[in-house]
């Protein structure tokens, strides 16, 4: 077993953050145990039809269960397919551009129709009701891009039982994140290191979740697992390749980034996903980016003032291109001083860090092009944007190398330390938060 599994592996010993969710849906539902729950050595810890409180979580938290608590306990009113379908609904209500994927009329209600259609085995509806619940922007966020995929597959060609299938991929990709402890995810600071593992195993937990259930057929649980993979092998928790991610799994990994842009409160995410696609062309399927394309033609231009002060943008843009030329000056040192995997690696990430520095030439971002655009760029608001924009996804992208290469650095032989020269690019990418103007 990999460490990415074991840490993803719930067998029966439930994740503290999944018990606790549990308890705290029982301050507000009616949540039982439908059976008694025992420990691995056959020791009953709780009775059936006992009430779910607090104390749930301090008889069982240090206790391995014969089985999964998700099988263990029940909760009403459940999610099911009316709550499904009113959710659907109303993130059509919200957002304008979901909305765009499914006009109103026959083409909507095919759509609903297939999410209303996702199977819900007891357990799958308890984690869909602890999200909607404890953890409303997870839950919103599987509807979005349940809604995704069923545009997608439905683009495609897809047959209604295709459809649903995509639907249902969307819906539960992110079930893993309910079993990972929600104030590391709302820290303000960003993860790095060791506190990002539980974050990369989580598609791997959320496919053995829904792979106990015959209902869902082994596209959905494969496309699960790869819904943070790229077609660059830039992603995870594989950092599969090309063919190698199943054509569900695309769908769903492009659902996924795009859905990601309209979390919590990002300003302009439409902006966002028209530059995140633009940039990235090789990290997804070619023949469904187009589709996302379409939707963006309709996007509401951006009010008066939106992105900041264009020069601040443009300070930011210099400062994290610098940042990729010291990326270059240190690949080649530390190339001359190692061997083997370890070189392999460096020059995976050089190949990323290169593709970021084309975009920003392309995108007109040197220094002297910077210098020639003159003034009046903040009565532009399209280039007003454009440029914050770009600042926030190359930000994102040199975390997302760093992080990319610690994980993988761990897990390559031999175990090496991270050279002195190394260590000091990493420490400077953490610190592009705390530059001044950085988001």
């Amino acid at each position: 077993m990999t460490a990415a599994v074991a840490a993803a592996a719930p067998e029966t010993g439930e994740s503290p953050a999944f018990l606790q969710a549990v308890a705290d849906l029982g301050r507000t539902r009616q949540v039982t145990t439908s059976e008694a729950i025992y420990n691995a050595q056959g020791i009953k810890l709780l009775e059936g039809g006992a009430r779910v409180d607090q104390g749930l979580y301090e008889r069982l938290v240090s206790h391995r269960l014969a089985r999964p608590l998700d099988e263990c306990v029940d909760a009403e009113p459940s999610v099911d397919a009316k709550v499904l379908r009113e959710a659907a609904s109303a993130a059509f209500e919200r957002w304008p551009f979901f909305a765009r994927t499914a006009p109103a009329g026959r083409t909507r209600e095919i759509v609903l129709e297939a999410i209303a259609a996702v199977p819900l085995p007891k357990p799958v509806g308890l984690h869909l009701m602890l999200a909607r619940d404890t953890r409303p922007a997870l839950f919103e966020h599987s509807i979005l891009a349940a809604l995704l995929c069923a545009h997608l597959a439905r683009e495609g060609g897809a047959s209604l039982r295709e459809i649903s299938t995509a639907a249902a991929a969307g819906l539960l990709h992110d079930m893993g994140m309910l079993h990972i402890d929600p104030g590391l995810l709302d820290a303000d600071e960003r993860l790095s290191g060791d506190r990002l593992r539980p974050v990369y195993a989580h598609p791997i937990t959320a496919s053995m979740l829904i792979g106990r259930f015959a209902e869902y057929p082994r596209e959905i649980v494969r496309a699960v697992v790869e819904h943070h993979e790229k077609l660059d092998g830039s992603g995870y928790p594989r950092g599969l390749q090309g063919a190698a991610v199943s054509p569900l799994g695309r769908v769903l990994s492009l659902a996924e980034v795009v859905t990601a842009m309209f979390d919590g409160e990002r300003e302009h995410p439409e902006q966002r996903v028209s530059l995140l696609l633009r940039i990235n062309p090789q990290r997804y399927d070619a023949a469904l980016v187009p589709s996302i394309h379409r939707l963006l033609r309709d996007a509401t231009a951006p009010e008066a003032g939106a992105g900041g002060p264009a020069q601040q943008s443009i300070e930011r843009l210099l400062r994290l291109a610098d940042q990729l030329e010291s990326w270059r000056e240190t690949s080649e040192q530390l190339e001359s001083e190692l061997d083997g995997a370890h070189v392999a690696l460096l020059r995976s990430v050089s190949e990323q860090n290169a593709t970021l520095q084309r975009m920003l030439y392309e995108a007109g971002i040197t220094r002297e092009q910077l210098g020639a655009l003159g003034e009046g760029l903040d009565d532009d608001s399209a280039v007003r944007i454009e440029l914050w924009a770009l600042a926030e996804e190359l930000l994102w992208q040199l975390h997302a190398a760093a992080n990319q290469l610690k994980r993988r650095w761990r897990a390559t032989e031999p175990a090496l330390e991270h050279p002195a020269a190394l260590a000091a690019w990493l420490k400077s990418v953490e610190a592009l938060d705390e530059t001044p103007g950085a988001a």
